[in-house]
């Protein structure tokens, strides 16, 4: 407990559940249109100093976007996306809305957080947990400065390894299911020490190993490990909720149905995979994807309104063939 909270890693005591702030991986690093890593914790500082916005629903999100586009605007309640190296434009809910400096970006998410709880408040035949659900979908919080704006569309992370504006390197990892084993920490921390002595972790299940010298053998230690930075990986795109015996309400062991998914042939990219073990279909991503829902003996393939079911046995080569049957 004292290393974790030496780190800084333990929960803050009364804010914690606020503290939802995503921002763009690379940014500072390799491209965008301005470094917003400093506006993490400037934000972070200003939500978790301000008692009232301890009560923000948990699922809120803010989003900070170097202008690159990767991060999904139309999700988060509040989002800042950098126009140039000095200038952010704020959104709500999906909507755009003024242009402030970067520098007072914080104190603009903060003002907006406080609009969102007094609009909220209002609204007693429902709870209110997003932007979006506001009777005119975070409009009123932006006293009409929005206007026509489109966010930039950008992509996740790529894998591999990643020439940066500074001339060193940055290696992509992706981390199966997002689960981390004991020497795969052990390999990441290796890796950063021949940099920054840094991570940062994507929100698409990667780590990034910044500021690595060129050449460097990070990228074999880290596959060594069973960390993916092959573009061309079954792993990209395969996710699995926890799953038994990990839930109480699990019926299956997702885990071990991914694995047989991903060293099942590949024939080239397909579309994202998403195991689960019950009907509630946790961690389901957006966007089109096939639905695996399995049980003790049997699974349910599903894209869109098209489902399929198959003996447990068997469900991985279904699955794979599914998964590029529809691309």
């Amino acid at each position: 407990m004292s290393a974790l909270s030496a780190a800084g890693l333990l929960p803050h005591p009364t804010h914690e559940r606020v503290r939802n702030i995503v921002c763009s991986p690379l940014a500072g690093l390799v491209g965008g249109l301005a470094d917003v890593r400093p506006l993490v914790g400037l934000l972070d500082a200003a939500l978790c100093a301000a008692p009232d916005l301890a009560v923000l629903p948990g699922p809120f999100l803010f989003a900070l976007d170097d202008g690159r586009g990767d991060l999904d605007i139309a999700r988060a309640d509040f989002a800042a996306v950098a126009l140039d190296d000095r200038h952010l434009r704020v959104w709500a809910g999906g909507r755009p809305g003024p242009v402030v400096p970067i520098a007072g970006a914080a104190c603009t998410l903060v003002d907006l957080a406080r609009r969102f709880l007094a609009v909220a408040a209002a609204i007693t035949d429902r709870p209110v947990w997003h932007v979006r659900e506001l009777p005119e979908r975070g409009a009123e919080l932006l006293d009409g400065a929005g206007g026509v704006a489109a966010a930039p569309v950008g992509g996740p992370v790529p894998l591999g390894v990643l020439s940066q504006d500074d001339g060193a390197v940055t290696v992509s990892a992706l981390v199966p299911l997002g689960r981390l084993t004991a020497p795969q920490v052990s390999s990441l921390a290796v890796a950063a020490n021949t940099g920054a002595g840094e991570l940062i972790v994507t929100p698409w299940r990667g780590v990034l190993v910044p500021d690595l010298p060129v050449g460097s053998p990070a990228p074999e230690g880290l596959t060594g490990t069973g960390l993916i930075v092959d573009s061309g990986s079954p792993w990209l795109g395969l996710s699995a909720c926890p799953g038994s015996p990990r839930c109480s309400r699990g019926a299956g062991d997702t885990d071990e149905l991914a694995r047989r998914v991903a060293a099942a042939p590949s024939r080239g990219r397909s579309i994202p995979v998403h195991v689960v073990a019950c009907g509630r279909a946790c961690g389901r991503p957006a966007g089109r994807h096939v639905l695996v829902t399995m049980d003790r003996q049997s699974v349910e393939i599903r894209c869109g309104d098209v489902a399929a079911a198959e003996p447990l046995a068997g469900a991985a080569d279904a699955i794979g063939r599914a998964r590029l049957e529809v691309r």
